[in-house]
């Protein structure tokens, strides 16, 4: 009772603050101007309005160092918008919200028809104050203990702020921060991933503004991130190995496929080999120091789309052979895409202030995937500084505000457990199972209609939802050339 009094002590200082200072700096640091949101990946540009502006670093010193905040507003298209907008959270944790917006424009070009897009590049990521170290995709695939703090040292010693204050808790502020300046009263939230922890949070601390909810690769406010991964990607694998066997095509190429997995796990979590190869994109030499556990990286990396799921049969084929190179190159192209995307820095401030200090007593040392995962985080954050976020960081909420749930069949990190735990928070929720689909499944298939249509209407018809059970799993890859004819 002491805590949840202090809480809400704390909560009112902020809002008394919040409301002060946005009255200040809406009147004081200009309209927002016209920009264009684009991707290196994507012809498609948006037109779009941004802004910057200045936060404090610590909200519980609000005349102390400010931040840059990076916020871009899409206006509804339509005639007759309505006065509540959708505020987007996007996943890692340490994606940029406003570059990754094309990537999910399927569903937010049919919200526009009704409501504005509000978009802020959450505290170091993005534009906002980036928490960004350098990205070697040689180290990114070796799972070597004294490289990992080195690579976690040098990457601290570049910033120029304190990263304690780059967690959950401050990013939270400052939702509530921009949806003052910006004269929203509710709003409606959508989180992928990391994202739906942060829009649960809003949620929790804000429920009064709040008109609906949309979760995508659910993360329950419960979970701690990291010691699930192992199991979670298991279960994944397991799923890959049933519809291999289930498809005449994949069962004729690997009928031994879960006897490949098993003499690949039975490898040595230490063992390294040194892999010369030309890089896939660049066609830049490579001399890449490989361990198994970075082999484990590489097959989570490409377990999350529908897409390089397809591959996964022949690769794992050809690494229980012996040979490497093909999920090594594949693992490289997957990261090349998302070269300048995530902030290393702001996963770490993460992570290491909300989640490991709940890790429990470390597993038993084992072959199994992601072995070591754990033991990575743990020293890993042994470098990274613990941040200030919620006490209660973990404590779930409890909301009527109509909810919808999301998960792929096949997401080997959120998986369909995780979105029917969460769903127990609401009163007034839905939880959708997409088949044959991995993580983050809001632009696939019919899901950005029904999506949008739940944000307007705040219901899902049960003939509309069946839909998804049209979108077909694609085909695996048997050989170089693609599926089967």
């Amino acid at each position: 009772m002491i805590l949840q009094n202090s809480h809400q002590m704390e909560k009112c200082s902020l809002l008394a603050f919040l409301l002060l200072v946005t009255a200040v700096a809406w009147g004081g640091e200009g309209d927002l101007r016209e920009c264009a949101l684009s991707h290196p990946r994507l012809s498609k540009v948006v037109n779009a309005q941004c802004r910057e502006f200045q936060v404090p670093l610590d909200y519980d010193q609000p005349q102390g160092e400010k931040i840059q905040l990076h916020v871009a507003v899409v206006p509804a298209s339509g005639k007759a918008p309505r006065a509540d907008p959708l505020f987007f959270f996007a996943g890692g944790p340490g994606q940029s919200a406003v570059a990754s917006t094309l990537l999910m424009w399927p569903v937010f070009a049919k919200v526009l028809q009704h409501r504005d897009l509000v978009l802020i590049d959450q505290r170091g990521t993005g534009k906002s104050t980036p928490l960004n170290c350098p990205m070697e995709a040689s180290l990114e695939l070796v799972a070597d203990d004294a490289l990992l703090r080195r690579k976690t040292r040098d990457c601290l010693e570049r910033q120029q702020v304190d990263v304690r204050y780059f967690t959950s808790r401050q990013a939270v502020a400052d939702v509530e921060f921009v949806r003052q300046a910006l004269g929203y009263e509710r709003i409606n939230l959508m989180g992928v991933s990391y994202g739906t922890r942060m829009a649960q949070l809003v949620l929790r601390e804000y429920p009064e503004r709040v008109r609906s909810i949309v979760l995508d690769g659910v993360l329950p406010l419960e979970v701690i991130v990291g010691p699930d991964f192992a199991d979670n990607l298991s279960a994944s694998l397991q799923k890959l190995f049933f519809h291999c066997a289930a498809e005449d095509g994949c069962r004729e190429a690997f009928p031994t496929l879960e006897e490949d997995w098993r003499h690949y796990l039975a490898l040595s979590l230490d063992e390294r080999r040194q892999l010369p190869m030309a890089h896939p994109r660049t066609g830049e030499s490579l001399e890449l120091d490989v361990s198994r556990q970075g082999l484990d990286a590489a097959v989570r990396m490409l377990s999350y789309a529908s897409e390089t799921r397809t591959l996964l049969p022949l690769l794992i084929h050809a690494a229980a052979q012996g040979d490497w190179r093909p999920l090594l190159g594949q693992a490289l192209q997957v990261m090349a895409s998302l070269e300048g995307e995530m902030s290393e820095g702001m996963h770490n401030s993460v992570v290491c202030s909300e989640d490991a200090p709940f890790y429990g007593d470390p597993p038993a040392a084992s072959n199994r995937v992601l072995g070591r995962f754990v033991r990575q985080i743990r020293i890993l954050c042994e470098q990274w500084p613990r941040g200030e976020s919620f006490a209660d960081i973990h404590q779930p909420l409890q909301s009527d505000v109509p909810a919808l749930l999301l998960s792929g069949e096949v997401d080997p990190v959120t998986p369909i457990s995780y979105g029917e735990q969460a769903l127990q928070q609401f009163g007034n929720g839905r939880h959708l199972v997409v088949p044959g689909q991995g993580h983050n499944v809001l632009p696939r298939g019919c899901v950005p209609e029904l999506a949008a249509d739940f944000i307007h209407t705040l219901k899902l018809d049960d003939k509309d939802a069946a839909c998804v059970q049209d979108m077909a799993r694609l085909p695996f890859f048997i050989d170089k050339l693609g599926p089967a004819p």
